[in-house]
């Protein structure tokens, strides 16, 4: 029998689970009990610390998982918090310490969640980029599904431009609906790949939108619709889902706040910065 001790608790404002990348960034703070505190001599001098915790909340397992990108695989090649026994391991940046207690940053466990292991984290790996490699090799989309949860539209931005061959206020709006949307299908749970886009449009936006959501010619997701109705659906195989169209005043929207004589490219990087609500309108189908 292996029996393990909680050498400390998580302490942070994530009471409920929720994607990884928005309670690793919350600042955390690590309360190591007294009994353990002797073994924290020294621990200034590490920048990074990895730290083994328990999923205290999950109480499901399941050996086949799927992942967020949407592919199945074996819980052991996933992060999936229904392990066998529920043990999570992530790597923190030490902010200070003060006493037993380390304030982090980085942390993906939930309040209250009992800490069995911290240890010195080997930050040669980091400089190790084939790691990275061989996870965009599995899940190729990984980077762009951490992009939407972070909101980091800039970044899909020049993505999407990638194969659309340029940066404008046109395909900025693609993304901003589509990123809106990816979050509230993530946020379900939902498979992706359950979900078609379908656009009613024939200009930029559709192309911003079919790079974020993933649903391309190519995958049997993308259906051509009437292209006068300048909007897009994206809708899972019952039908549900949201529909994003433009608003008859978003042209004069973006000329107000946006000078014209700027490059288009700099124009789409501005229109990012604008009310996504004052540009499209997004309508939830039941």
């Amino acid at each position: 029998m292996i029996v393990l001790t909680p050498i400390g608790y998580v302490h942070n404002a994530c009471i409920e689970s929720q994607a990884p990348e928005l309670i690793k960034k919350e600042i955390s703070e690590i309360e190591i009990l007294p009994d353990y505190a002797e073994g924290l001599k020294n621990i200034e001098q590490s920048e990074y610390l990895d730290m083994v915790f328990v999923f205290h909340q999950e109480k499901q397992t399941e050996l086949v998982t799927r992942i967020r990108t949407g592919e199945k695989t074996g819980i052991f090649a996933s992060r999936s918090p229904r392990r066998p026994n529920h043990l999570g391991i992530t790597t923190v940046e030490l902010i200070s310490r003060e006493g037993n207690t380390l304030r982090v940053k980085g942390a993906d466990a939930l309040d209250g969640s009992p800490v069995i292991d911290i240890k010195y984290c080997d930050t040669s790996l980091f400089e190790q980029h084939y790691m990275h490699d061989s996870i965009r090799a599995t899940s190729p989309r990984a980077d762009i599904i951490r992009n939407i949860i972070d909101n980091d539209t800039r970044e899909l931005l020049l993505k999407a431009a990638q194969i659309h061959g340029h940066i404008c206020p046109g395909l900025a709006l693609g993304v901003m609906g589509a990123t809106r949307v990816m979050q509230q299908i993530l946020t379900l749970g939902d498979d992706i790949r359950d979900y078609i886009l379908t656009v009613e449009m024939q200009n930029c936006p559709v192309d911003g939108a079919l790079f974020v959501t993933g649903c391309t010619p190519g995958t049997g997701r993308f259906v051509m619709g009437n292209p006068g109705n300048a909007c897009f659906y994206v809708r899972n195989k019952a039908g549900k889902g949201w529909r994003v169209a433009l608003r008859d005043s978003n042209q004069a929207y973006i000329n107000q706040n946006i000078p014209a004589d700027l490059s288009p490219a700099e124009r789409g990087f501005r229109t990012l910065k604008l009310d996504v609500h004052q540009l499209l309108q997004f309508e939830k189908i039941k």
